[in-house]
């Protein structure tokens, strides 16, 4: 027998491509879709055009205050959209904002609508960690109570990992379905650099090149990265490139331009078109996981850079979900206290021996193809049931 066309509302502040992903296969298998969101930013796949978008105010990170502020108009608005749906309309949900978890569990008590939760980041965890708030704290305190209702009324929890999976478990005895994230591999490939644009446009054609690219944020270990630049500068077979916005930008060009850092190019986020040129000119890509988001987070990046055939340097806990990765596909290496000494040994031994830096570049793409957007179906496939 034909299964019923279902309903959903799926919210999320920023829609970005693994979103997409998600909600285009629900649409190709014959469900029915409503995106309520602040902001859609595709790479490699546009959003179907017949997905309905209901559009409310965009996230702003810029300060602790517009973060919060446009986290609680998203999720008030919110709210009042979900009201007059229609409650057949099962709604999945995105941690983004933190909050918006809630309006599933209001509605679900309210008028028994079934909702899906998907768990990127872990809240208040992160808050607790990244010493934002204290563990004693009444607003803690409360949260974490709201979140066991919130969690164990869910049709399905989904998470990245076995490390925020674990985590989940305190709030819930509902084991969290584990899909991990992916990149379009076709999207972002190896390519050499003499045919690589950004490459030639950069001059680093002949450069071993080590890249961050994206959120230089305050939580974000840039600064161990310049001061690796500084400590290679005098080596002009190495280039440093950071690609990226944030807080700590201003910080990080200053510093650059102190110590007369010439080995390093600080560009702001590049286009999407030149995405897939940007990230395979890395031979090594650095990904950082601040210490408190261990268990918590997965860099999105750390796909991107495996997909380049990049090697993985990790500025991380040897026991994340990050490290653990690294450990099982032998793609770089992680650096949990980082000594910058250390940091720069491993890039100039990566310089020197080519063959060890052809292994991990080749293990890194093999371990892109057990991350692939086939992943986005295995939500279709739990929640449509």
């Amino acid at each position: 027998m034909e299964k019923s066309k279902k309903k959903y509302i799926f919210i999320v502040q920023v829609t970005r491509q693994l979103s997409i992903d998600i909600l285009n296969r629900f649409v190709s298998e014959g469900a029915e879709i409503e995106l309520v969101t602040g902001v859609i930013e595709s790479n490699y796949e546009p959003l179907d055009p017949s997905i309905k978008v209901k559009r409310f105010n965009k996230y702003d990170n810029t300060t602790g205050f517009k973060r919060m502020f446009t986290w609680s108009i998203f999720t008030f608005l919110c709210y009042f959209y979900v009201l007059f749906r229609s409650k057949e309309k099962e709604l999945i949900i995105i941690t983004t904002p933190p909050f918006i978890v809630f309006v599933g569990s209001f509605f679900y008590r309210l008028r028994k609508q079934k909702y899906h939760l998907i768990i990127w980041d872990l809240y208040p965890d992160v808050m607790v960690n990244f010493g934002v708030l204290k563990e004693t704290s009444w607003i803690i305190k409360r949260w974490k109570k709201m979140n066991k209702r919130c969690f164990s009324n869910a049709s399905n929890v989904f998470t990245l990992g076995e490390h925020l999976s674990s985590a989940i478990l305190a709030y819930t005895e509902k084991k969290p379905i584990i899909i991990p994230n992916w990149v379009n591999a076709d999207f972002v490939k190896p390519m050499k650099k003499s045919e690589n644009t950004f490459a030639q446009k950069h001059q680093l054609t002949d450069k071993l090149v080590v890249m961050y690219s994206g959120n230089l944020g305050l939580t974000h270990d840039i600064e161990s990265i310049v001061h690796t630049a500084e400590h290679l500068k005098e080596n002009p077979k190495i280039h440093f490139v950071i690609i990226g916005d944030g807080a700590k930008k201003a910080k990080i060009e200053q510093y650059i331009k102190e110590k007369a850092l010439n080995n390093v190019l600080i560009l702001p986020y590049q286009d999407k078109e030149v995405l897939p040129y940007s990230l395979s000119c890395a031979d090594i890509g650095v990904v950082t996981l601040s210490q408190g988001a261990e268990t918590i987070s997965v860099p999105s990046k750390t796909y991107y850079t495996l997909a380049a055939g990049s090697v993985i340097l990790a500025l991380a806990s040897q026991a994340s979900e990050l490290g653990l990765l690294i450990e099982n596909h032998q793609c770089g290496t992680v650096f949990e206290e980082p000594k910058i000494e250390e940091v720069a040994k491993f890039i100039e031994e990566l310089l020197e021996d080519n063959d060890k830096l052809k292994r991990y570049k080749e293990n890194a793409r093999k371990a892109s193809f057990n991350y692939t957007p086939e992943n986005a179906k295995r939500y279709y496939d739990y929640i449509y049931g």
